[in-house]
């Protein structure tokens, strides 16, 4: 497994009030020698839990944008955003379909290896919606540059993980490291899903609700591998998905601190 210890990715971590998985996607290697920029992008949860402290936190940062990644109506009866605040809504899984959730569920259930069944939807989710994809990493390129973006879904877990996965994998962060980075999210979840983990009915289901708020390493490396072997990797997969040559370059100056 990767690592990420250096003191500029060990500060990546964010405690903003209300909210319970929020990291800066600064201060990561890439494999020419260099790091990521602080303060550029940050991933997170559902931010409409942050309280007014929270979000002071977060305009702090520098953020002015917000990719919301959930799906449409999600955010159905949460309170607004701060007016400097600009939202984008990119649902990733498209129309949310009630049976392929609970038929996700099960697999997750009987799974002898929940990695790999976390890989296969995710990868899933690459094959089929490289337009919806690719959208959601053109509302991080194309907001000002001189502005912070913030990517959330409901956990900061599954959808946000894989548009990050292909953020830092397109401007040269090692698969390992990126890894590493969704995988920290594991350690976050508990804090999140704390009461749905001991609400649950009996202790089959409980045993399923740990199972779904895992982040295992092995998921997101499985992730890049595909990317890598299908794909070209992920800064090919983003051009052929459309994801124009300005924006790419925009992608490298919004994160690199040297984009050469």
């Amino acid at each position: 497994m990767g690592s990420i210890d250096a003191p500029e990715a060990r500060n990546r971590l964010l405690s903003w009030e209300g909210c319970h998985n929020v990291r800066d996607l600064g201060g990561l290697e890439t494999a020419a020698g260099g790091r990521t920029r602080h303060g550029t992008v940050v991933r997170a949860d559902n931010v409409r839990r942050l309280s007014s402290v929270g979000w002071r936190s977060m305009l702090d940062h520098g953020i002015r944008r917000v990719v919301d990644l959930r799906f449409e109506g999600e955010e159905a009866d949460e309170p607004g955003v701060p007016d400097d605040i600009e939202v984008i809504g990119v649902s990733l899984f498209g129309r949310h379909d009630p049976k392929k959730e609970r038929e996700f569920d099960e697999r997750i259930r009987y799974a002898d290896d929940v990695a790999a069944v976390f890989a296969s939807g995710y990868i899933r989710t690459l094959e089929r919606s490289p337009a919806r994809v690719t959208s959601a990493v053109a509302a991080v390129v194309d907001g000002n540059e001189a502005d912070g973006v913030l990517i959330h879904c409901f956990a900061g877990k599954d959808r946000t993980g894989i548009v990050t996965a292909l953020l830092l994998g397109a401007v040269g962060v090692p698969d390992e490291i990126i890894a590493v980075d969704y995988a920290e999210s594991e350690q976050n979840m508990e804090s999140l899903f704390r009461t749905w983990v001991s609400e649950a009915a009996d202790p089959a289901e409980r045993e399923l609700r740990r199972r779904i708020i895992r982040a295992p390493y092995a998921t997101m490396l499985a992730v890049l591998q595909w990317l890598h072997i299908e794909a070209g990797g992920p800064e090919r997969y983003l051009s052929d998905a459309g994801l124009a040559a300005d924006q790419h370059a925009r992608l490298r100056r919004r994160l690199l601190a040297d984009p050469r």
